[in-house]
């Protein structure tokens, strides 16, 4: 017994490690990007203009792109995302490691598709959004910072990798883009946005629904162009809620329903037949032009 206890005397509490300070740099980079994305979603959800974005102006060119939005959600939101991950990552990881690992990922992949971005609104939308720029600079701060790492050594593998990643999403990034994967996100018809625009110009109308399956398939058949469509959603409140006034006032009780030229048509039409219905000049006159 008196053995057992002098060893147990000698057995010393074992510290818990410490945790890591926050990176107060990184942090301050990260916080302003987060307050940058928040600021233009509240503005984006307000549907308020952007200060120094005005309409017809490069930023409301830019923000208004087709490479604006990804799989549905705004480019803003996906930004959003990422500066929240790096702001979490430079206050409360629990050790260099950690932190550093987290933010050369996602700061690398995040550079990566900003340069492509940037790019893509210099040399083919031919306009330049001064957000855009305000974002790209502040992520390119963090990737340049993510290279001291504290001093830390045995991070060359996974910074390969995560370049690697980076590359691997801007490729599928632009993929996407070109329409392989989803047509609405690729460039757009002519003759499609050419019938899109003419049906707003005459005032037709396009009631639907968003849980409507028709619906759907008729915003499918003009592509990227579906967003020119004059489209009404009559089920603003889900498809129990009360319908839009707009709907009850013009009487919808199927969808889609077409009014145009004063005439109802309560079905899905074809691209020609809202062609033919509306006096839009033949495909042939379009692409003369």
């Amino acid at each position: 017994m008196a053995r057992k206890s002098k060893a147990q005397k000698k057995i010393k509490p074992t510290k818990p490690p410490e945790r890591s300070a926050p990176n107060i740099i990184l942090a301050l980079l990260a916080i302003l990007g987060l307050l940058l994305t928040t600021g233009l979603l509240a503005i984006s959800m307000t549907k308020t203009d952007l200060p120094y974005c005005a309409s017809g102006s490069g930023c409301d060119i830019v923000q208004s792109s087709r490479w604006s939005i990804l799989l549905g959600l705004p480019i803003t939101v996906w930004g959003w995302g990422t500066y929240a991950v790096l702001t979490g990552a430079a206050l409360f990881a629990a050790k260099k490691t950690t932190r550093w690992r987290i933010v050369i990922f996602f700061a690398t992949i995040a550079f990566g598709v900003s340069v492509y971005l940037n790019a893509v609104s210099i040399w083919i939308i031919d306009a330049i959004c001064i957000y855009c720029l305000a974002s790209f600079a502040l992520i390119a701060a963090i990737y340049l910072l993510s290279w001291r790492a504290d001093g830390l050594s045995g991070l060359a593998g996974w910074r390969l990798g995560s370049s690697a990643a980076a590359l691997i999403v801007v490729g599928l990034l632009t993929l996407h883009y070109s329409g392989a994967f989803d047509p609405a996100a690729g460039p757009e018809d002519p003759y499609l946005r050419a019938v899109a625009e003419h049906l707003s110009g005459i005032d037709a109308k396009f009631y639907g629904a968003y849980w409507c399956p028709h619906c759907q398939q008729q915003k499918q058949a003009f592509g990227a162009s579906a967003a020119r469509l004059p489209y009404i959603e009559c089920s603003p409140n889900g498809q129990r809620g009360a319908p839009a006034t707009a709907c009850l006032v013009a009487e919808i009780k199927n969808y889609p329903t077409w009014v145009i030229e004063g005439r109802r048509h309560d079905r899905t039409l074809t691209v020609e037949q809202l062609a033919r219905y509306s006096g839009f000049r033949k495909r042939s006159d379009v692409d003369a032009h």
